[in-house]
């Protein structure tokens, strides 16, 4: 196998540092089939990625971060018809979750592309003005929006603590925001808390917002939470965590192939930020291929 590795050292606090130092290790002894880049911005990195691909072939790209690095990523990914294997170094590491290598040992996980054929899934476009960026997980919009950016700024916490703090500091002066839908032609307008669109199950490290979703069903499912006081809110934050917020009278969900999201607020994508609304969210015509368990 010819791969390239991607490390972000700076994923997770330093984890993607020393997670990439033991890839290293593993492949010591076949250093003329992987190349690394690991390097000191975002930016260098994609470009040189970008400049790999454009002179050499490989097998698979190893992605050695968290979520925001794999989203970076896509578009190289889906350009070069690249199988993504992740090595879950970040702070969230939902898709890793997803693929089923949250938690696994690095030794199994980077023993798949020997032991079997990426899986290939669904991947979201977001049209956003004249932009069009591609996510595998959620897109988040109105509290939601409001908490990741906000658990985004925190420079001392990490992990999935980080989130349940913004949620404690954010919910008491959120009120609902009127958002106008269109889900396959279908137009709505209301107040709700938030809005999500997913390709994946979950995000802010593993809360099962939408326990039900599948990436590889040609389905993106839309969660909607109506209008609440802050306290229900917050009592309804827990179930988060074990997918049974669904049962909640205020929770309704809907599908679709191409939905259309516009209101006062924000768009999260992966974790990232994407855009102030509207924007329109549909399922790209390239699948990617990803090796799970």
């Amino acid at each position: 196998m010819k791969a390239l590795v991607v490390i972000n050292p700076r994923a997770g606090g330093g984890k993607g540092s020393a997670m990439g130092a033991k890839v290293r290790a593993h492949f010591a002894d076949r250093a003329d089939s992987i190349l690394y880049i690991e390097a000191s911005s975002l930016e260098e990195s994609l470009n040189a990625v970008t400049q790999a691909c454009s002179f050499s072939t490989f097998d698979a790209l190893i992605c050695v971060g968290g979520d925001g690095l794999i989203h970076d990523l896509l578009p190289a990914l889906i350009a070069n018809d690249l199988p993504l294997l992740v090595i879950p170094s970040g702070t969230g590491n939902d898709f890793a979750r997803t693929l089923g290598l949250y938690g696994q040992k690095l030794a199994l996980i980077l023993a798949q592309p020997a032991l079997s054929k990426p899986s290939h899934i669904n991947v979201g476009i977001i049209k956003h003005g004249e932009q069009e960026t591609p996510f595998v997980q959620i897109l988040s919009t109105g509290f939601d929006s409001v908490v990741n950016e906000h658990a985004n700024n925190f420079k001392v916490i990490r992990g999935k603590i980080k989130y349940i703090i913004a949620v404690l500091q954010k919910v008491w002066g959120f009120r609902a925001l009127k958002f106008t839908l269109e889900i396959d032609g279908e137009v709505r307008q209301q107040k709700a808390m938030l809005v999500c669109v997913a390709n994946g199950q979950s995000y802010g490290g593993g809360m099962k917002i939408v326990p039900h979703a599948k990436n590889d069903d040609g389905i993106l499912d839309v969660m909607i939470v109506d209008r609440v006081n802050p306290f229900r809110l917050l009592m309804v934050f827990p179930r988060v965590f074990f997918g049974t917020h669904v049962t909640h009278p205020k929770v309704h969900f809907s599908s679709g192939t191409k939905i259309k999201i516009s209101g006062d607020t924000q768009a999260f994508a992966d974790g990232e930020n994407i855009s102030d609304l509207p924007v329109e969210i549909r399922i790209s015509g390239h699948s990617l291929a990803v090796y799970r368990l």
